[in-house]
């Protein structure tokens, strides 16, 4: 029987159990309820749409009727998507992370007490028969099941142990974290850059864009990017298996430590944060031409391609795409050797070059994915400029017959956040590489995502063919602000400024902390810890790291000291956890040296901005925020001129050079 609570979700993830014979619920009152009253332990499964092992668990142990039975028995089950709630996953990674004393991942299989909502037992994956080392989870359910009649006041001291550690205030400081902090974090992370393969740590491999980013502005700081390690990480990104290279993008991450098989699913986080990472990194060597061409010919396959495969009706940009294809991971992606020559002689393909790209991509090397071949390079570039992206007359007809093929599922959840991250990345990355086009996509995005009679506090995290999720969370706010903030530093008119000043009051009344920082989610989502306060980033930053961010480089161009005084809590109240492990706080870092040492604006005031147009476009391909605007309501302590062809305010921080009248003037200041 189709389960009706699974099928009314906002969540295809969700959707996508409603057939299991597991009585699902979502995270609901109703649920929780229902544990309570017939005192039954939960048993939580956390996982997201596109997750191979989340597939598996599903396959084996969910859609099994005998399995599903003793859950149904013992247990009151409930389904989430990890992307529609982050507070419960980020709330029960932490709790496995502190009983298991390693990291979690998906599926997250957790067994909480009913009263208080404590994990007394949780793990990830479980095969339904014993392997792998790992008990079948039928067992496992059993043993579970007594240790909670049996030893009921152990685990329930055990999950308020577990409660006090993810309840804990910060430990903060009355003193801002000095910026020399952020050299620490930088040397570890050098440390980590793998010298021989590219990329940070070991297998599995993933893009770790947080941290790159971070290294980026680093290496930009000190002129130096760690003796090319830096570099080869970069690469090794675009040459190898990671890169999708008929359709653009990135995968998740690569199984092993040379970056040749990716786990296939593409998810729109990492996604999102490309435009940004790589044209950030064009800019430390602007004079690089091969390095530009490079970065813009493979951000512009993965906008003009895998983006306009992700985009839904409303404009906005889906999840994920599934791992899978019809239960066989990675299946729409995979080669062989007679497949390709066949496509690439029907397109009329020089044998020559045909022969040639079947060495470059190791086609006629061992197959290096269950009997068939992933596109990766064999002879891999250790810097940027030296990758060759793949031949149009190559990459056209092969992905015309890939797509042909039976497609990964697409998770059609449109997630606030997310998009705007991209928004971001794409109005960057048009400003670094003169790409108008590029950043006309990410306003067009970001006011599809708010539009103008949009109350801000009644935005949720995400929405389903129309139908919201819950509450909008800390870090969906902050990405939205910091995509608000480029977009007036692009095009400043007095609306995106009332916006911008709506977000971060609706983030102040809602998530503000006693520490000083910001909660994760607030009361209204019912967490099981509301009071959860993030720095560390993830897969993508943390939400306290972004607003500190953005409230530090508007306070400084606005002149408003009480978001600057926003910004330094946060840093305050981070500060143990930072002094802890620097390395995983890269982007609250890239903020406090941004507090320390502000970066120079420039607020261009002219009746006509055609003479401005050049000195504009030059400053922000230099990473200069630019700020250009024809009316006095927008910055009216820089006032228009009454003459003339216009005034150039340059400032650093809360001091500002004497208005410069000349274009050229300008320039000169920067060369």
């Amino acid at each position: 029987m189709t389960n009706p609570r699974m099928l009314e979700s906002t969540s295809p993830y969700l959707q996508a159990h409603a057939d299991n014979p597991v009585e699902w619920y979502a995270w609901t009152d109703e649920a929780l309820a229902r544990a309570r009253d017939e005192d039954r332990p939960i048993l939580l499964s956390i996982g997201y749409a596109a997750c191979h092992w989340c597939h598996v668990m599903a396959r084996e142990s969910f859609s099994n009727p005998e399995i599903a039975a003793v859950m149904n028995r013992h247990f009151v089950n409930i389904k989430v998507d990890r992307e529609e709630r982050p507070d419960l996953d980020k709330t029960f990674q932490t709790a496995h992370a502190l009983l298991n004393q390693r990291g979690g991942g998906w599926p997250l299989t957790a067994f909480l007490n009913p009263d208080d909502l404590t994990p007394f037992f949780i793990g990830t994956y479980f095969p339904a028969e014993p392997r792998f080392g790992m008990p079948g989870f039928a067992d496992l359910l059993e043993r579970v099941r007594r240790v909670y009649r049996e030893k009921r006041e152990q685990t329930r001291e055990q999950g308020v142990a577990v409660h006090r550690a993810l309840s804990a205030t910060p430990p903060g400081s009355d003193q801002l974290p000095p910026v020399a902090i952020a050299d620490a974090a930088r040397a570890r992370l050098e440390e980590a850059l793998d010298e021989e393969h590219g990329g940070l740590g070991g297998a599995p491999k993933f893009p770790q864009l947080p941290m790159l980013d971070f290294l980026i502005d680093e290496a930009a700081a000190r002129g130096a990017d760690g003796n090319g390690r830096l570099e080869h990480a970069v690469a090794a990104l675009l040459d190898g298996g990671l890169f999708d290279h008929l359709d653009g993008g990135i995968f998740r991450y690569c199984v092993d430590v040379d970056w040749t098989i990716p786990h296939f699913e593409k998810m729109l986080v990492d996604n999102a944060q490309l435009p940004d990472t790589l044209s950030r990194f064009a800019l430390l060597a602007p004079d690089d031409t091969e390095r530009r061409t490079v970065i813009e010919s493979l951000l512009e396959r993965g906008i003009d391609h895998f983006l306009d495969r992700m985009r839904l009706a409303d404009g906005t940009f889906a999840a994920s795409l599934d791992a899978d294809t019809q239960g066989e991971e990675g299946a729409t992606y995979l080669w062989t050797p007679d497949e390709a020559r066949e496509v690439l002689e029907s397109a009329g393909v020089d044998r020559a070059v045909i022969e040639g790209f079947l060495d470059e991509y190791g086609l006629e090397q061992p197959a290096n994915f269950e009997g068939k071949w992933h596109l990766a390079a064999v002879r891999r570039a250790k810097r940027v400029g030296a990758v060759r992206p793949l031949a149009e007359a190559i990459r056209g007809p092969l992905l015309a017959r890939r797509d042909t093929r039976p497609q990964p599922r697409r998770d059609d959840k449109s997630l606030l956040g997310l998009n705007a991250l991209l928004a971001t990345g794409l109005i960057r990355a048009g400003n670094r590489l003169g790409r108008d086009d590029w950043g006309t996509r990410g306003l067009d995005l970001l006011d599809r995502l708010v539009p103008t009679v949009t109350v801000v506090a009644d935005l949720p995290t995400g929405h389903l063919d129309g139908r919201p999720s819950v509450p909008a969370f800390l870090d969906d706010l902050a990405l939205l602000l910091e995509a608000e903030t480029e977009a007036f530093f692009r095009v400043p008119d007095v609306d995106r400024l009332a916006r911008i000043e709506e977000i971060i009051d609706t983030i102040t009344e809602r998530f503000a902390d006693p520490s000083g920082a910001f909660r994760l989610s607030h009361p209204g989502h019912g967490a099981p810890v509301a009071g959860l306060v993030v720095f560390t980033d993830d897969a993508q930053p943390a939400g306290n790291a972004v607003f500190a961010d953005a409230l530090t480089r508007l306070g400084y161009v606005l002149g408003r000291t009480d978001w600057l005084e926003r910004a330094e809590g946060i840093f305050r109240a981070a500060a143990g956890s930072i002094e802890r492990a620097p390395q995983v706080h890269t982007r609250l870092l890239a903020a406090l040296r941004r507090f320390h040492q502000p970066g120079t604006a420039v607020v261009i005031k002219a009746q006509d901005m055609a003479a401005w147009q050049q000195a504009i476009g030059e400053l922000r391909a230099r990473g200069v925020a630019v700020i250009a605007t024809g009316s006095d309501e927008v910055l009216a302590d820089k006032p228009l001129p009454e003459t003339g062809s216009g005034l150039a305010y340059v400032c650093r921080g809360t001091a500002c050079l004497p208005p410069e009248p000349d274009p050229e003037g300008l320039l000169r200041q920067f060369r």
